[in-house]
């Protein structure tokens, strides 16, 4: 029968070769891999010819850009009841109703949200192929002989 110490001393030899054989494939793999990346030349970029970009200055035949207008999100909304589709027209965009659609929100409310430098604006609601007023907004101007809806935006 094999002795207690040579049992232990085999099974310690054993769980050590179980441990370090495969540290050593790890180590060997992590060095191959480091030195790969260590050895990589990457190209230094230089330039195909020598040679500077002349001076600038200001050109004399450029006039100043004059100054953009700040714009505000104008919103707009309308409650109406029952309605299946609700435009607007007016000068901001060409009277053409097709430009702005407004999107149904919760209940009867239906909203645009666009942005508009400061000034006066005259437009017209056309729900379900009817121009009407604004109802929300009682300043009215007119267009072409007609009565539309009056926005001031500050």
């Amino acid at each position: 029968m094999i002795e207690r110490k040579s049992l232990l001393l085999a099974a310690a030899l054993a769980a050590f070769a179980l441990v370090s054989v495969p540290s050593v494939i790890f180590n060997n793999a992590f060095r191959s891999y480091f030195g790969l990346i260590g050895h990589w030349n990457t190209a230094i970029p230089r330039p195909t010819r020598s040679g500077t970009l002349p001076p600038t200055r200001p050109r004399a035949d450029r006039r100043a850009e004059p100054p953009q207008p700040e714009l505000r999100f104008v919103k707009f909304s309308v409650k109406v009841a029952g309605a299946k589709q609700v435009k607007i027209a007016g000068d901001f965009n060409k009277w053409n109703p097709d430009a702005l659609v407004l999107t149904k929100k919760d209940g009867n409310r239906w909203e645009a949200m666009i942005p508009l430098p400061p000034g006066k604006y005259r437009y017209i609601c056309r729900i379900d192929g009817q121009d009407v007023l604004d109802p929300l907004n009682p300043d009215t101007d007119t267009e072409s002989g007609r009565k539309v809806s009056l926005l001031t935006v500050k």
